[in-house]
């Protein structure tokens, strides 16, 4: 995109200081029911589920055998079960299996990887994601809004929801509501912190839109959407590349629980906590106005030899007025006087934005 196109994205002044809904995809939904399902997906991912009540959630990673990252998801806990919320793109992960540690071909999917390894426990693993439709609601009006087209309360904490029992649900219509649609409403941090998941069922998907359009509320553009949340920090799967290990996408209060029991990939997260550091960290890489960043783009330190990271996505970025790109980069470089280059030209590194703590 060449400079003089530098613009601010459609929808990105409602989504940061007013109101906005933005279209979430199909959004891979797995819910796991059954008296095991919350010990059972402890035993897979970096959060701490039994440390959770129902209604609560956080994010998590799914690691392998060795820790590297094979997913990155936003969990709910319910009554009876555990609702698994994954990116669109990072759900079924077109990773070659020696990434996943199970020696086979082709394709990967996060519920494939759980169904692998459920033996005799009781539960059910069961993949809703054609069934299930949903919205991001977002911005500092999001919950106010909601409440007022919900006849309640929004979800007020992080990561909360109001999805009882999952039971309850896989046949008959979602307790909750949006405006006449029955709903399950999450909190989450898709867009920004507020921003809010609207479920529905897909053949209600058309009726939502409708309702929102009616309502006022804009949508927000794609690009609006990509510039909250690499200001956030957040990663999409195109952030994550094989053998990324969890701490070092910088979300370690977010989605790592250093207390919790075993799980899959434990001993390689415990042993880099012990060290204290890990050697690559996600940071953000800002440019003026004038220079633009794009996907691929090689960054390297005029003080190290050779290319300390690649940037993995990029665009405009009103807060920092220039070009924001994510990169997981070398720690070595990360110092505050790193001559740090890209195509040639200066560029600084940003972190992300502190986290609050994980519940554990």
């Amino acid at each position: 995109m060449p400079a003089d196109q530098w613009h601010v994205p459609d929808g990105y002044a409602a989504l940061r200081g007013g109101l906005a809904w933005v279209d979430a995809g199909r959004r891979p939904a797995i819910w796991m029911v059954g008296e095991d399902a919350v010990r059972f997906v402890d035993g897979f991912t970096t959060a701490s589920i039994g440390g959770l009540s129902a209604g609560e959630g956080c994010e998590g990673f799914f690691p392998d055998a060795r820790g590297q990252v094979l997913a990155f998801a936003t969990l709910f806990r319910a009554a009876d079960g555990v609702w698994i919320d994954a990116d669109p793109s990072g759900a079924s992960l077109a990773r070659e299996s020696p990434a996943a540690g199970d020696g086979a071909t082709g394709a990967w999917s996060l519920a494939d990887h759980l169904e692998r390894y459920h033996i005799r426990e009781r539960l059910r693993i069961i993949d809703r994601s054609a069934e299930l439709s949903a919205v991001v609601v977002a911005g500092p009006a999001a919950a106010g809004w909601l409440g007022a087209a919900s006849a309640g309360l929004p979800p007020s904490s992080p990561f909360a929801h109001d999805l009882v029992r999952m039971e309850d649900c896989l046949s008959a219509p979602f307790p909750g509501r949006c405006g006449p649609i029955a709903a399950v409403i999450a909190r989450g941090e898709w867009v920004g912190p507020d921003s809010f998941l609207v479920v529905v069922a897909r053949a209600d998907r058309e009726r939502l839109i409708a309702f929102l359009d009616a309502a006022g509320i804009p949508q927000a553009g794609a690009a609006a959407v990509d510039a909250v949340r690499r200001e956030e920090g957040r990663p999409l799967v195109a952030d994550i590349p094989p053998r990324t290990l969890p701490q070092e996408l910088s979300r370690d209060r977010r989605a790592i629980s250093f207390r919790k029991g075993c799980y899959l990939g434990q001993e390689t997260v415990a042993r880099l906590d012990a060290l204290g550091h890990v050697n690559r960290r996600l940071v953000g890489i800002v440019t003026p106005r004038e220079i633009p960043l794009s996907v691929g783009m090689t960054l390297v330190d005029g003080a190290v030899e050779g290319i300390v990271g690649t940037i993995t996505s990029a665009g405009p970025s009103p807060r920092f007025d220039g070009w924001l790109g994510l990169s997981i980069v070398r720690t070595a470089a990360l110092r505050p006087d790193a001559r740090l280059e890209v195509a040639g030209t200066r560029a600084r590194w940003v972190p992300m934005p502190p986290a609050p703590a994980l519940a554990e």
